[in-house]
């Protein structure tokens, strides 16, 4: 009768492969995350670029409608959780306001870069949002001294 000998020698490694594939499954997961924070971002701008319109459409002279837009979108933005560092809010031209003039503003805020693992870096990423709307042709309003009723859509 023979003897068997077990051995190791013909085992082929298979634990650096396990290692290796969750390295990539951890790494595509933060790229997902990063890429959904970018998406995220952009959808909170929308919407508060509408919420600043909205509020500046209804306002009776440009001061208070700047002032009291530029809250509300700020308002909205720490409702939803999204960072104020690095936000920048262009409103529109208070020296045009007045009945049926288009108001647009532009909001834009930098997404924080994403750190990989082995140094890798992914830079920060700027997302915006620009959004316009009629002011209400039929409310009365205090008009900005720039402003021309020949000008607007509804002339």
């Amino acid at each position: 009768m023979t003897e068997r000998h077990r051995s190791e020698s013909g085992v082929i490694g298979g634990a650096e492969s396990l290692a290796f594939g969750v390295l990539i499954l951890v790494v595509g997961a933060l790229l997902i995350v990063q890429s959904w924070a970018v998406i995220e971002t952009k959808t909170a701008l929308d919407d508060a670029g509408r919420e600043f319109l909205r509020t500046y459409t209804e306002q009776p002279d440009p001061v208070t409608a700047t002032a009291k837009a530029t809250r509300a979108a700020r308002s909205l933005l720490v409702q939803r959780g999204t960072p104020l560092r690095g936000l920048r809010l262009i409103p529109p031209d208070a020296t045009r306001f007045g009945p049926c003039a288009i108001a647009r503003v532009q909001i834009s805020a930098t997404v924080p870069a994403l750190r990989l693992p082995f140094g890798l870096r992914f830079g920060a990423v700027t997302a915006g949002s620009t959004t316009e709307e009629l002011i209400d042709s039929h409310r009365e309003v205090t008009i900005g001294p720039r402003y021309n009723p020949a000008t607007t859509p509804c002339a």
